[in-house]
Order: C-alpha cells, then sequence, then structure tokens
C-alpha cells in the first residue's frame, strides 16, 4: 500500500508485506517466511528529501540440507540419486532473521549539484540444528556414510555511512561530471559452533534413509569467531566531455581496511592502508544509435576464507580489461551489447582441504588465473505483443601456466526468454525461457585410507531447462499467473564446485533452498 501521509503530498509513505509457506521436492523440507517493508519519504524543503525506511525477514526452515549428496561411490562409478533425496535429519533446522535500516538524505545545490548522505545498519541472527553427511558410499551396500550433526548460531551486525557530492563543471568550454565521495563501514561477526555427539556415527544407505537419526546433546567441543572488519574509503570518479561523440570516465578509490578478533582459536587481524584501485574508460558514439567503449579496472577484493593456518587469505589482486558495442534499434525498443572481456586475478581463494578432524574446508591463494570471453544480449519489443531477451556469455579460464582452471563453470551459457500477449484474448499473456549451458567437469578425490588418493573425474553433460509461463488479467487490478518450471523433467546436476575435499553435489529441478 502507498501514497500520500500529508494532504500536501510532502509526505508519502508505503508499505509491504508478504508471507510464504512452502514444502520442497527435498524429502522432508519445508520453509516458512515473513516479510515487511516500510518506507517514508518527506519533502522537507523544495530542495531537500528526507527517507527513512526499515525491513525485516524472517526464514524458518525445517529439515534443511547441509551440504550435499556424494558424487561417485567407491570403485568411481557415478551415483543417481532420486532428486527428492535429501541428507537431513528430522529435527533439524535453520531460522534466519534479517534486519535493515536506512536513513538517506539528499540535497539540491547551486548549479546543477547534489550532495546525499546516507547511514545504514543491517542485523543478521541465525539460529540453527544441522545434521551433515559425508563419506564415499559402496556401490552395492550403499553403506559408507557417517554423521555430524552440530548446532550454529551467528550474529552479524554491519554499519555503512556513506557521502557524495555530484554536479557538472566547466573546462575548456565544455560541461563535464564529477563525483566525489567517502564510505565507512563497520561489521562484527560472531558466532558459535556447539559440535554434538555421535559424529562419525555409521548410517544406512541414502536409499534408505528417513531422517530419523536421535537428536543428540550438543556438547561435544564449543569453537567460534568474534571478529571485526573497519573500512574507510574514499574515491572519485569524473566524466569527460571530450568531444560531442567522444566521452572518457576515470576514477580512484582509496581503501583502508582493519580486521580484529579470532576465529576457532585464530587471529583475524589484517591491515591495508590506502589501497588504490583506479578505473577508466571510454565511449565514442558512432551515431545516434550505436556506441563503441573500452574500460580498464583494477581489482581488490578482500576475501573471508582461510588457510590451513586459519589465517584470512590476502585480498584478490587483479585487473580487467572490456570492449564493446552497444546499440538502439526500432526507436529505442530494443537494445543489444557485444562485450569482450579478458580479467587477470592473483590470489583467489581455492579449496585445498578440510581441517583434520573436522568437515570445515580451509583455502589456499591461486596466483595467474586469467579468464576471457564473449557476451551478447539482446532486449527489447520485437513488436507491440512480442517481447524477448536473449543472451550467450563463453569464458574460458586458465591458471598460471596455459591449463583450463574453473572446469566447474561451464564455458558456454546461453538462454531465450519471451512473452507474447495473445491477440483477440485482452490481458492474456503466454511466455517461455530457456537456459542452456555447457557440461562441467571436476576432479575428486576419494581417500580409502591416510596413504592412498585415488583421483576421480565427475561430469554434467551439457543440459537446458525449459519454463511455461502464462498470465491473465481477469479483472481490474486483478491478475492470475501460472508458472511450470522444467516441462521436460531434465534431471542435472546443481554444480560441482566442491569446498575441501567434499565431492558432493545435488541434483535438482529447480535451485535447492538454501
Amino acid at each position: 500500500m502507498s501514497g500520500a501521509v500529508s494532504e500536501s503530498g510532502a509526505v508519502r509513505g508505503r508499505v509491504v508485506a508478504g508471507y510464504e509457506d512452502k514444502d520442497s521436492y527435498l524429502d522432508r523440507y519445508s520453509n516458512e517466511k515473513q516479510m515487511f517493508y516500510g518506507v517514508i519519504e518527506a519533502d522537507l524543503t523544495d530542495t531537500t528529501l528526507l527517507t527513512l525506511g526499515h525491513s525485516i525477514q524472517t526464514s524458518d526452515t525445517d529439515s534443511p540440507m547441509w551440504g550435499a549428496l556424494p558424487l561417485f561411490y567407491t570403485d568411481g562409478t557415478a551415483t543417481d540419486y532420486a532428486r527428492s533425496t535429501s541428507t537431513s535429519s528430522d529435527w533439524s533446522y535453520w531460522d534466519n532473521t534479517l534486519s535493515n535500516s536506512f536513513v538517506e538524505l539528499q540535497q539540491e545545490l547551486d548549479n546543477g549539484w547534489r550532495a546525499q548522505g546516507s547511514v545504514l545498519r543491517l542485523k543478521s541472527e541465525s539460529e540453527s540444528e544441522l545434521f551433515y553427511q559425508y563419506g564415499t558410499p559402496d556401490p552395492d551396500t550403499g553403506e559408507g556414510m557417517a554423521a555430524y550433526p552440530s548446532q550454529y548460531d551467528l550474529d552479524v551486525e554491519q554499519w555503512v555511512v556513506d557521502a557524495y557530492a555530484t554536479g557538472p563543471f566547466k573546462l575548456a568550454n565544455r560541461t563535464h561530471e564529477l563525483v566525489l565521495g567517502a564510505t565507512w563501514s563497520r561489521s562484527e561477526t560472531v558466532d558459535e559452533s556447539r559440535y554434538g555427539q555421535g559424529i562419525g556415527d555409521p548410517l544406512p544407505p541414502l536409499e534408505e534413509w528417513q531422517g530419523n537419526y536421535p537428536r543428540p546433546a550438543f556438547d561435544n567441543g564449543v569453537g567460534g569467531s568474534d571478529w571485526t572488519d573497519k573500512e574507510v574509503a574514499t574515491y572519485a570518479a569524473a566524466r569527460w566531455s571530450l568531444t560531442d561523440r567522444l566521452t572518457a570516465i576515470t576514477g580512484l578509490r582509496l581503501t583502508w581496511l582493519d580486521s580484529d578478533g579470532e576465529s576457532y582459536g585464530s587471529s583475524k587481524s589484517t591491515s591495508y592502508d590506502a589501497v588504490e584501485t583506479p578505473y577508466a574508460g571510454l565511449i565514442y558514439d558512432l551515431t545516434d544509435d550505436h556506441s563503441v567503449y573500452a574500460s580498464y579496472t583494477e581489482i581488490f577484493t578482500p576475501q573471508t576464507e582461510e588457510d590451513i593456518n586459519r589465517d584470512r587469505l590476502d585480498p584478490i589482486d587483479g585487473v580487467n580489461y572490456e570492449i564493446g558495442l552497444k546499440s538502439e534499434f526500432a526507436d529505442d525498443r530494443v537494445n543489444t551489447t557485444v562485450a569482450l572481456f579478458q580479467t587477470r586475478q592473483e590470489n583467489v581463494a581455492e579449496a585445498a582441504g578440510t581441517y583434520s578432524g573436522t568437515q570445515d574446508p580451509y583455502y589456499r591463494g591461486q596466483d595467474g588465473l586469467e579468464s576471457q570471453g564473449v557476451e551478447l544480449e539482446f532486449v527489447g519489443d520485437v513488436t507491440d505483443r512480442i517481447q524477448l531477451f536473449a543472451g550467450y556469455t563463453y569464458v574460458d579460464i586458465e591458471d598460471a601456466d596455459g591449463n583450463p582452471e574453473k572446469s566447474f563453470v561451464p564455458e558456454h551459457l546461453a538462454q531465450l526468454r519471451g512473452t507474447w500477449q495473445v491477440p483477440g484474448i485482452e490481458g492474456l499473456k503466454l511466455g517461455s525461457a530457456i537456459r542452456w549451458q555447457s557440461e562441467i567437469t571436476q576432479e575428486q578425490i576419494y581417500r580409502p585410507d591416510a596413504n592412498t588418493a585415488i583421483s576421480y573425474e565427475t561430469k554434467q553433460e551439457s543440459y537446458a531447462v525449459v519454463d511455461l509461463m502464462a498470465s491473465y488479467d481477469f479483472a481490474r487490478h486483478w491478475n492470475a499467473t501460472l508458472n511450470v518450471n522444467n516441462v521436460t523433467d531434465e534431471k542435472y546436476i546443481e554444480s560441482l564446485k566442491k569446498f575441501g575435499d567434499a565431492a558432493q553435489a545435488s541434483t535438482a529441478i529447480r535451485p535447492m533452498p538454501a
């Protein structure tokens, strides 16, 4: 519900509420969500706008999966579980509350300038009792899986303050645009793991698993974290009108990072001062409808993954190049983009194993990771009744020696979505979506004992998923929509990305609920 709060319309408000309660194709899984959002805008003066907002969402999940399904048997052959198979127990749960509050002030200044400041507070709370299954099953008996129950609480509070000013300025008889700003943020993370009795207990085959493992006492050890991340950044960007057709964009960000605290007995202390991340770009208008562009961006991305010593990995460093062509057709009703990109990154987190006596993964930094590819996009109104979106992405990822890397990322992705307003039946719209990806693979390691490691490869062949939609406006302000997902009943492994030694994945007809 939205509208004016005051008679003059200077104060406006909006409230949104939502509720969802659903089961899943996964055995035992169910999820209940509640959401509320409210915002108020107030024109304090003709040039001053104040905005206040708050949102809260709860998600209460029964019998969620923690981890996924084993990909292969001890002889290396692939498993083939039903899509409904879940490793969860009937007592496990995962409840989350996310709240977001913000205040924003905009001030129009002289000569086309505008200043804006905002304060944002995010609060995330999570409580869970989870049941993980690990191991490699025997192809004949299905046995070989073991229990790992754990109780876990997580609280994260984050504050973000941002202020900037933007506006035009004159130089060399041309008008340019400038942005100057600063950001401050503080994030505090507190979590605690309480391990359950029975870790390592043998379990029945997953084909027979009903989730009826007794709820244990969670007094088999305690671990946790308490750390604070602080970041201060200043930034400046300019859009330079070099000629009527040529525009340049330049920018620079300076970042200060500080982290203090501990995570499971290890220090989280890190510090980086005045790290520079510049970027630059050029845009040239070939005609009123076609523009070419080129950009250069340096990369600095902090990471939370930890190495074998439980020290946080250094941030990702790198550089990204992109060139492209943007076009408009049919009086701006159709837009197309062709882009070529290349990215080189250092110290990218890569799963390297699990900590001794646990199923928790540790990582190492991978250097010389290079990716290049192309992106194509078409979107717009083909006719008055037909809307289409088509996209294609090709990416090739290599390590420092030029060998293929990240094989769990598909090289080719394509999608086509469209809607059709049916003539002769006012208000009826039909639609479909097709998503296709090329094959993905992953090398898996099976360790039957401490001194033996056997390598297997898991492969998911290329596949396509087709969805259908029908929508009908059956009365003024009323609409009914029917969605049918995966109408061809395609079965596939969603992802082969592994964490540590966990060779697990999920098969699905839709993305697995988190």
